[in-house]
Parts: structure tokens; sequence; C-alpha cells
């Protein structure tokens, strides 16, 4: 029973740690990316925006802070049923290009079931050259030094199991509309159409997989992703709320969470002292 209790936490943290690198890089890509490579899968509306299977880093954003709300949605339409689920965080960037990411989680893996929401937190401080990764709910963080943030390198070719086509459709003069200010903003507004051929995982017919994202070279952020796969449902990525004035003290742990070693982060397998010390108190905004 302990063994089982164990593991069921270990994935747990696993689960809150790969959907906040994924919030991450969304709001960190540089822009409209290529479709990522093969079929996609149940998860793919999840972690294919912005080219989420990289590390924390993105590209370093100076002189443009932004604060706003992040609102993740997904929907499933079944037989005579339909199942849908909204998460909601924050996304904060610095004049220095420091960032912040909070996203609660609700109805997600393995908190599905429980009805347990989670909350965390990862937050990127170029000033101190460390990045956090909160448990907001537990009220611990862990802390490792910044490393390398380099893009991976695209892949050119699809791989030789993926036979289908895809269709890009970019319109560099396309508009997004904030849902809550009703500000507009100027983006560029790319649809990829992805087409399984019939027979090619078994289908008896094409399949259709929609992607389309709105980027604003204004914010030099993504404000909107959608990802539409008839499989698994439709999930979408948004911004909202946009506003410039980000509190710099959330950039830093809350001061009464408590600092936990191991797990994540390059420190987490240095052994003890090897991660950094904890942060100093926040400044006053």
């Amino acid at each position: 029973m302990r063994n089982k209790l164990v593991a069921r936490a270990v994935l747990g943290v696993v689960f809150g740690a790969a959907l906040i690198v994924g919030a991450a890089l969304v709001v960190g890509a540089q822009g409209p990316p290529p479709p990522p490579d093969g079929f996609g899968g149940p998860m793919g509306g999840m972690f294919e925006f912005g080219g989420l299977m990289g590390g924390f880093g993105g590209k370093v954003v100076t002189g443009k802070p932004i604060l706003a709300t992040i609102t993740i949605t997904h929907t499933e339409t079944l037989p005579g049923n339909m199942i849908s689920n909204t998460n909601t965080g924050t996304f904060a960037r610095g004049a220095d290009g420091s960032t912040y990411r909070d996203v609660k989680f609700t109805s997600i893996g393995p908190w599905a079931a429980s009805g347990a929401p989670r909350e965390f937190a990862y937050i990127r401080n170029l000033a101190q050259g460390t990045e956090y990764f909160v448990n907001v709910t537990k009220g611990t963080y862990r802390a490792s030094p910044i490393g390398d943030s380099t893009p991976r390198a695209k892949k050119g070719e699809k791989s030789s199991a993926d036979s289908s086509t895809e269709t890009v459709t970019d319109n560099p003069n396309g508009s997004y509309t904030d849902p809550v200010t009703k500000t507009v903003y100027p983006v560029d507004d790319q649809k990829v159409v992805r087409t399984i051929p019939a027979g090619a995982i078994g289908n008896q017919l094409p399949i259709a997989i929609t992607s389309e994202r709105w980027y604003s070279s204004a914010l030099d952020v993504l404000l909107q992703d959608t990802h539409s796969d008839p499989r698994f449902g439709t999930t979408t990525y948004q911004l909202s709320n946009i506003g410039q004035s980000p509190a710099v003290s959330l950039f830093l742990p809350d001061p009464s969470f408590t600092q936990v070693t191991g797990g994540f982060g390059k420190g987490s397998h240095d052994g003890p002292g090897k991660e950094p010390p904890p942060p100093p108190p926040a400044p006053q905004d």
C-alpha cells in the first residue's frame, strides 16, 4: 500500500511539472513554429502548443513587461454527451525578461477523479540566475541555476511513419480581441490543417487535425493557440485581461514557502549543499 501511495504522489508531481512546462513554453514561444512531427496523441492539444517538447527556457524578451490570465480549455464530444474542462492561471514577464507562470489544475491527470485542485508555478528570475518550480498547494519550491535555454533544432523532414499531408494558411494581418478588456491586437494568424490519409493508422476515412495560433509581434507573445483533433477533442490556450504592470514580487517564491531539495532541477542530483540558496526578501512593489 505504501509503495502505491508513493508512486501516486510521484506521478502527481511529475504530471504537474509536465503541464507547467507546457504552459511556460507556450507563452515563451518566439512565434508560430512549424507543427510537430507525427500524428499526435491524446495529449497533443496540450503539449504540442508552441513546440512544448523542449526544455524550460525559451526566448528572453526584454523591455516588454506583461501581465495576463491564462485559460486552458479542453472539450471532447461523445455520442450523446460532452466533456469540457477549464484550467486557469497567470502569466507575467518583467522588463528584464524574467517570467512567471502559474496554473491551477482541477480536472487533469491524477486529480481528475479526486476533484482535488493543484496549483503550480514556474519562475525564471534572470537577475538571480535561478529558476523556481513552486508547488503552491503545498507551500514548497525547488530552485536550480538557469541553464542553457537554446531552442532545440527543428527536424527538417517528417518521420518516415508519417504519411500525413498538411496545408498552411498564414495571415500576417490578423487580429485578436482580448476577451476581457476587448482590446484588439494585430497578430500573425497561422492555421495548419494536417490530414491523415485513410488507412494510415487503420482509419476508414481521412482524419483532419487543425491547429491555429495567434501571435503578437508587438507584445512578443503567443495570445491564443487552438488544437483540434477529432480523436481527442479540442484544446485552446488563451491569454486575456492583458496588462503591463506585473508585481516585482511575482518573480520570487512566496517568502513563507519552504525550499526543498531533490526532484527537479540541475541541482537535484548534485547532493546536499548544491542547491541555490533561498531567495532574498521580495522587493517592495
